[in-house]
């Protein structure tokens, strides 16, 4: 009788971890595979829209060989549209790289150039959005701060004025904006 109460409590953990395991969301990837996951959420009380224009702010800056985590996000909206049924031409996205992000927008010698040896692994991801019909732009004032040569940017983006030009002309044209840091 002295090890059943050590054995009821043993028998009480593990149901707790199999409950807890049980309730962690799956992440599925319904567009873009390998970015962006989401976790299904059947009773959300909202879901993504048809004919939204969003233009993404991307400034977040990441490790050398990590993507930035803003441009994984946009690949998350694109999934959680795809989970609600809307495909890419339902809506118009946008996004732009400055500040910190910049780099993302580096050919892989241009980006192991600025990073210290690493290739640019934002590039693969980056393609999958423009497939997916996502503009893509790098803010020209970012380039020449950070003494990066426009000969080194990928031809995945275009080179705009400012990010600031990108955000204000977007929002004229009915675009919401979101800030990714």
């Amino acid at each position: 009788m002295r090890f059943l109460p050590g054995l009821i409590f043993v028998l009480t953990v593990a149901d707790v971890a199999a409950i807890a395991v049980a309730a962690e969301p799956g992440f599925v990837n319904p567009l873009i595979k390998d970015f962006g996951a989401i976790a299904v959420q059947p009773d959300a009380a909202e879901l993504p829209r048809k004919g939204v224009r969003i233009v993404f702010d991307v400034t977040s800056e990441s490790k050398p060989g990590e993507v930035v985590k803003g441009l994984e996000s946009v690949a998350r909206y694109l999934n959680l549209n795809a989970q609600a049924g809307n495909s890419p031409s339902d809506i118009r996205l946008a996004l732009v790289v400055h500040g910190g992000a910049t780099k993302a927008a580096l050919t892989d010698s241009g980006y192991a150039a600025a990073t210290g040896g690493a290739t640019n692994p934002n590039l693969a991801l980056v393609r999958e959005l423009k497939k997916h019909g996502v503009e893509v732009f790098v803010c020209g004032q970012s380039l020449a701060r950070n003494k990066l040569s426009l000969a080194d940017v990928a031809p995945e983006f275009r080179v705009a004025a400012s990010a600031m030009t990108v955000n204000v002309n977007k929002q004229q044209v009915g675009f919401a904006y979101v800030s990714l840091h």
